[in-house]
């Protein structure tokens, strides 16, 4: 069995200052792969609040519809999974940056009905004076009592539908 001596390894690395270029190299190359991961990883979830934790329901995104009036948007949200449906309607006001007013849902979930307030705890609002706007975020429904019954996850999603509010 050959021993390898420190002076050894210094041979093997090549120039010097090249295992500094190398390491800075592959530490970009890994922040970049775990941005684009971050940003792949954006995918629609409706949970329902099990105490402090949140588990997944079946309720897929169907649909988002809305309408821009100046410096407001309204949008209605709807997932849906059968006979089970979540409509979820918020108002924003548009600046720099763009801020969440208020929202309101009602759920229809195994025949059971529930409404409440929404809070936002992230919002990404995308779109100029001429384009379509794109919303999302991550919403909390509240129930009565102000207590997180839901929880949404939604990427920016373009407001396809325009709805009278």
């Amino acid at each position: 069995m050959e021993t390898i001596k420190p002076q050894d390894l210094a041979s093997m690395a090549g120039a010097p200052g090249e295992e500094r270029v190398s390491l800075w190299r592959s530490l970009i190359i890994l922040g970049l792969v775990g941005a684009l991961a971050g940003c792949l990883n954006q995918e629609y979830r409706f949970e329902q609040a099990d105490g402090a934790q949140f588990s997944p329901l079946p309720l897929k995104f169907d649909s988002l519809s809305g309408v821009r009036d100046g410096d407001s948007v309204k949008a209605e949200l709807r997932f849906a999974d059968g006979s089970d449906v979540a409509q979820i309607r918020i108002a924003l006001r548009l600046g720099p940056p763009a801020q969440f007013i208020s929202g309101a849902y009602h759920v229809t979930i195994g025949g059971r009905t529930s409404d409440g307030t929404v809070s936002c705890d992230s919002l990404t609002y995308l779109g100029g004076q001429a384009d379509v706007p794109s919303v999302g975020g991550v919403f909390t429904l509240n129930d009565v009592q102000g207590r997180a019954a839901y929880h949404v996850r939604m990427p920016p999603t373009r407001i396809e539908r325009r709805i009278r509010f």
